[in-house]
């Protein structure tokens, strides 16, 4: 018996783009294996192809060898679904009978008379009609077979329609899939959504092709994310959330990170200051690591993307921890990079949390004006950077410094207004962490024997024209490189 206010007739063979994460991807990934321009373009017909390229992918992994490239297809789906048929670790290995199982997944709604039996019910995902209900198995990221009591009161499952259906099956082919989860985004901007899809869609057909092993160092969700917010949407700065799972029947979780808006605005911003953008590059090549093979074992470009990518539960800064690190011995690091740093650290500070580090000028000239009067400043730099990071530690260090220029003849700067946001602020460590690279680039110019006088370790051909989180060849973190 139908449901009130929906009839047979109504049932739904449109896709919709609807709030999920997870039917969003999958909407999209339809739509571009449709080769369509977006969503609301794909026909029943489409859906009826891309059923079928499913269909097929499925059976392919699910009766591959444990040596075939497929194999790995299969271990990604049994991580999205490790309870239906198909993809189970018992699974049939007979060709026709998972081709007859997962065309039934997909088999369209039927109405007419003999169908008028069966409750019809919105779909949970767009709310469209349908008579289908699917439970656990057959849906990602839902509780393992040890829960109870998550269904819909009184029935055996959840209502989807069949367009829903098969984008929750088309979801790993435009996510961010490893070999035990997957990333999707979400993004208010549709260019982003879209070019998110379309590199991991490329990337998930190679992996059916050829698997993991073949794969060449490839960028994390959170640099694809960024590049695509870097081509897509500079003209009007939007957020992004990126929404990470896995379903393995054991322990399923889900993370969630996002950008700010301000994350748009800050790369724009670094695009136009050299200093800033060549502070970005060497801080990325201080972040990449090699192994004894010289293969990238940490890219510098996909730390700094997450970093980029707040928990939704952080409450701190990476990217400031990240520059902070960096430059714990500044011995190592060359003049023109602690320049770049301080440039890039500044602009940070002020697109992203409305910090000016003109402020920190009368602090910043009281310290080097009391390091310099040392013959060897080194040793009251070192005294400085000690106190640096630590709010009572720095007062009395600034206390002794005011002093002992008062005692010398000297007129100290007046520190007065910048004090209380240095010192006992709530944004104090950012404004602390400022003030040491304002003090190091200081004493640079001042001639204090701080830093490398040498560039000759820092790869000067680093390509700062290009995108700042791009994966092509030419990229200096690229393995080839």
């Amino acid at each position: 018996m139908a449901g009130a206010g929906i009839s047979t007739s109504q049932l739904n063979d449109r896709l919709f783009l609807t709030e999920h994460p997870l039917q969003r991807s999958g909407a999209r990934s339809i739509s571009l294996l449709a080769e369509r321009d977006d969503v609301d373009q794909v026909s029943s017909a489409d859906l009826d192809r891309v059923a079928g390229q499913i269909v097929s992918d499925v059976v392919d992994a699910a009766v591959a060898d444990k040596t075939d490239a497929a194999y790995d297809w299969w271990k990604i789906l049994f991580a999205m679904y490790p309870n239906a048929k198909p993809t189970h670790a018992k699974r049939s290995r007979d060709r026709d009978d998972l081709t007859a199982e997962m065309t039934r997944y997909f088999a369209p709604d039927v109405a007419g008379p003999e169908k008028t039996s069966q409750a019809i019910r919105p779909c949970a995902f767009c709310g469209g009609a349908t008579s289908v209900l699917w439970a656990k198995s057959t849906l990602p990221m839902f509780d393992t077979t040890k829960a109870l009591n998550t269904l819909p009161p009184r029935l055996a499952g959840w209502p989807v329609c069949r367009p829903c259906r098969l984008a929750m099956w088309a979801m790993p082919y435009g996510a961010s899939v490893t070999l035990g989860s997957a990333t999707v985004l979400t993004c208010e901007n549709a260019e982003v959504e879209r070019r998110f899809t379309e590199v991991n869609l490329e990337r998930s057909a190679r992996i059916r092709q050829t698997g993991f092993s073949s794969l060449a160092a490839n960028a994390s969700p959170e640099s694809v994310a960024l590049l695509a917010l870097e081509q897509h949407a500079v003209a009007r700065p939007v957020a992004a959330t990126l929404w990470s799972f896995k379903n393995d029947n054991q322990e399923p979780w889900l993370r969630v990170s996002e950008t700010r808006i301000a994350v748009v605005t800050f790369l724009r911003a670094l695009r136009g200051d050299g200093e800033a953008d060549r502070g970005w590059w060497a801080l990325r090549r201080h972040l990449t690591r090699r192994g004894p093979d010289r293969k990238i074992i940490q890219n510098g470009r996909d730390v700094l993307a997450r970093a980029l990518f707040a928990s939704t539960n952080s409450r701190s800064d990476r990217i400031l921890s990240h520059l902070s690190e960096q430059a714990g011995d500044l011995t190592k690091i060359p003049v023109s990079t602690i320049r770049a740093w301080r440039t890039l650290h500044a602009l940070y500070l002020k697109e992203m949390h409305g910090v000016d580090a003109a402020d920190l000028s009368p602090v910043t000239t009281l310290l080097t004006d009391w390091i310099m009067r040392e013959k060897n400043p080194r040793g009251r730099f070192n005294e400085y950077c000690r106190a640096a990071s630590r709010s009572h530690a720095l007062q009395r260090l600034l206390m002794e410094a005011s002093a002992r220029l008062q005692l010398d003849g000297r007129n100290p700067a007046d520190i007065t207004k910048v004090a209380q946001p240095l010192l006992h602020g709530p944004q104090g460590y950012q404004w602390r962490g400022q003030l040491f690279f304002e003090v190091s680039a200081e004493l640079v110019r001042r001639g204090a024997a701080i830093g490398k006088k040498s560039d000759d370790d820092e790869t000067d051909a680093i390509e700062t024209d290009g995108p700042l989180f791009g994966t092509d060849p030419a990229d200096p973190d690229d393995e080839g490189a």
